[in-house]
């Protein structure tokens, strides 16, 4: 469970530093940019978010690891210390301004991880409910459908948040498909509709993000990304997959989850519309030439 827990921890390095190379190369592209294939090939363009996408992989790719031994929630609460990264490296990157609240957010979600990493179990056996391929094959057809319908709204900052939050469950659905695909069968693999879902999730997830990125200031877009993943994935896992924590740690598990959920949300409110528009302002380079 070592090697799990280490893996979750460099998983949210790389995913913390990626959002912020993410939002350099979304703040690049046209302010109207909508869910389409000119967004695609702007961001394709740029070698910053071919960066980003690096280190996403190798995030996932690490939390696959830890999610084949360790629940859902841990390892998605586990991945919401990116946005202490990804907050620190706002304000050296892109001159965004902490207030005490957010770091009094940043402090409670530190203190939940390190409760939950005593209190999991690991899980060597994960055997999805029944119907799990319905819920999640709806769950992406709900996300997908509600991203296009904001994607075509004005470029507003609560539109951005808005998003951020649709990303942060494409992601949920991408970390249960992570937990419970069987890898071993590579033809159950591609037959699986559980399989198709994640990964589909998993680059809607991107998308919608740097949408999010562009419409909104980097430390909420990513608070409300992490603190949706967080509930999406946790709850998912919990319903479908039998997630629990390690006997007798059902309340230092609660309280931790809290603790990280709470944190997520109360650095969110950094993200509010005047100062979501001052920060984008400050770090769009098209803002030189005005």
């Amino acid at each position: 469970m070592g090697l799990a827990l280490v893996c979750v921890g460099v998983a949210a390095l790389c995913s913390g530093t990626a959002i912020v190379l993410q939002a350099v190369a979304a703040r690049r592209l046209p302010a109207d940019v909508r869910l389409d294939a000119a967004l695609v090939g702007g961001l394709a363009r740029s070698p910053l978010y071919l960066l980003a996408l690096g280190l996403v992989a190798l995030g996932f790719a690490l939390s696959f690891v830890a999610l084949r031994t360790l629940p859902v929630f841990a390892v998605q609460a586990g991945r919401a210390s990116s946005l202490a990264v990804a907050a620190v490296l706002s304000v050296v990157v892109l001159g965004a301004r902490l207030r005490w609240t957010d770091w009094l957010g940043l402090g409670s979600i530190a203190v939940g991880l390190v409760v939950l990493a005593l209190a999991v179990a690991p899980q060597t056996t994960i055997t999805p409910a029944a119907g799990t391929p319905w819920v999640v094959v709806g769950a992406t057809v709900t996300i997908a459908a509600l991203a296009a319908t904001l994607a075509l709204g004005p470029p507003t900052p609560w539109r951005g948040l808005l998003l951020a939050t649709l990303a942060g469950a494409a992601f949920g659905v991408l970390a249960l498909g992570a937990h419970t695909v069987d890898v071993s069968d590579p033809v159950r693999v591609l037959t699986d509709p559980v399989a198709w879902c994640a990964g589909l999730c998993g680059g809607l997830g991107l998308a919608v993000s740097a949408l999010a990125l562009r419409r909104a200031g980097v430390v909420a877009v990513t608070a409300l990304m992490v603190g949706t993943e967080t509930v999406v994935g946790a709850g998912l896992g919990i319903l479908l997959a039998g997630d629990r924590p390690a006997a007798g740690a059902g309340a230092a598990s609660v309280a931790a989850f809290a603790l990280v959920l709470a944190g997520a949300l109360v650095v969110a409110r950094f993200g509010s519309p005047p100062s979501a528009q001052a920060e984008l302002g400050s770090s769009d380079p098209r803002a030189a030439h005005a």
